[in-house]
């Protein structure tokens, strides 16, 4: 191996290329994960948003989502539709209306990641300390801030 595949820059352009790679894997894992749960990719990622938000606004999902209000209205139909999402009012503030996931979601998307999520536990603890997975977890937090920083960039051009 030459010095110059060691220096600092060639590890980060790797670390850009593995996660490009994971990006293409994880898009190709979602295809499939739509086609089974009879959603689109769009409504998908929506599904994911809504999920590990615990529920959001129809406004919070828009911009999360990178899509127009206009767009997230149809997306929410097609949801709700399905039986995987539900309008709820805010009983604090009836104007106020959230999408939640349903229990039926919960019921069909285990089918899909339950045993994903089985393979990851075992296969990072088997390879990965703790204080390694914390570097990880670090490592991941400061690419979700530049990968946030570039979506503010680019949803205002």
């Amino acid at each position: 191996m030459s010095s110059r595949s060691n220096t600092k820059q060639n590890k980060i352009d790797a670390l850009v290329d593995a996660f490009r790679l994971n990006g293409n894997l994880d898009r190709a894992f979602d295809n499939h994960a739509a086609r089974r749960l009879g959603v689109n990719l769009t409504d998908l990622h929506c599904l994911s948003i809504i999920q590990s938000r615990g529920g959001v606004t129809a406004g919070e999902l828009a911009a999360e989502a990178g899509l127009t209000t206009g767009a997230i209205t149809g997306v929410i139909d097609r949801l709700e539709r399905a039986g995987y999402a539900a309008r709820e009012r805010d009983p604090g503030d009836r104007r106020r209306v959230a999408i939640a996931v349903t229990p039926a979601f919960y019921a069909a998307a285990d089918q899909v990641w339950a045993p994903a999520k089985q393979d990851w536990d075992a296969t990072l603890a088997a390879r990965f300390t703790a204080a390694e997975l914390d570097l990880a977890l670090r490592l991941l937090e400061v690419t979700n801030d530049v990968a946030r920083r570039q979506l503010e960039r680019l949803a205002s051009d």
